[in-house]
Formats: structure tokens, C-alpha cells, sequence
């Protein structure tokens, strides 16, 4: 079964169109003048384009990041989190005044352990930690109502 995917977009003035298939990536930049200031192709060996799709988007984050446009990722990103990991968070939130704002909290913590405050926030909910309260566990009812792992996952 073939497809075919065509996206457009603009960006200060730059009209991109992309057009994929399972064999080839096609980019073409114009800008508002009809100028071409951007086109390439790339073929693709058939049942290559998953691999090539990984290579890509790690080339184009990586342009960004020079460019100033993205945030490099942080350090542990996508890392499994370990036994340790979960109470060595849950110790350290636990120990948190709630005076703290969570934001506050939730980035230093982040920052520490290498990950992102999205993650730390979402781990929190997993070990029974109130994400929304420094110092805090939550409440029986709200554990439950985020399921098992979070009662389970409290050390």
C-alpha cells in the first residue's frame, strides 16, 4: 500500500512544502519573492525510512540547538527510572515545605536528577507525591483515582 504525505507551512516568510512517501522525503523552501532558498531530496531504501526518519530529526534538533531556536535535551531524558530513583524523588519531595511553590520544587529537583520538570511532575503522581503541593502525598482518594501504580508505586 503506497502513500503519500504533503504538509506546508510558513515561517517568516519562508513557505516550506514537504512531501513524503515511503521511498522519498522532497523539502522545498520559498520565499514570499517565489526565491527558492531551500529544496533537497532524499531517497530512501525501501523499509529504510524509519531509520532515516531517526537521522533526520536528530539532524534538524541539532541545527536548532546551534541556531538558538531549541533546547538541547536534558542530560537523562528518556532514562528509565530505577527503585532509587523513585525514593530518592519521593524522600526529597517529602522533605520540601510546602511553603515552596511546587514550580519552584518540581525545577530543582529536575535540574538535579538531569531530567525534565514535566517528568519529575509525572513521577510524582506514579509514587504517590502530590504534584501540586511541595511535602505533600496525595490523598488516598486521588491515589485511587490515578490507579494502582501511584498506591503501588508509594515506597
Amino acid at each position: 500500500m503506497a502513500f503519500t504525505m504533503e504538509y506546508t507551512s510558513t515561517v517568516h516568510g519562508v513557505t516550506y512544502a514537504l512531501t513524503a512517501s515511503p521511498t522519498t522525503l522532497e523539502l522545498i523552501g520559498a520565499a514570499e519573492n517565489g526565491d527558492i532558498v531551500a529544496e533537497g531530496t532524499i531517497r530512501l531504501p525501501p523499509g529504510g525510512a524509519t531509520e532515516a526518519a531517526g537521522l533526520v530529526r536528530q539532524a534538524l534538533a541539532t541545527i536548532a540547538i546551534f541556531e538558538g531556536k531549541a533546547r538541547p535535551r536534558v542530560a537523562n531524558s528518556h532514562a528509565r527510572w530505577t527503585p532509587d530513583d523513585d525514593a530518592s524523588l519521593r524522600e526529597d519531595w517529602l522533605t520540601q515545605p510546602s511553603s515552596t511553590p511546587a514550580t519552584t520544587a518540581i525545577r530543582e529537583l529536575a535540574k538535579a536528577r538531569g531530567r525534565s520538570p514535566a517528568a519529575i511532575r509525572a513521577r510524582l503522581g506514579r509514587i504517590g507525591c502530590d504534584p501540586d503541593v511541595a511535602g505533600r502525598l496525595l490523598s488516598p482518594e486521588t491515589a485511587e483515582l490515578l490507579g494502582r501504580d501511584a498506591i503501588a508505586g508509594a515506597i
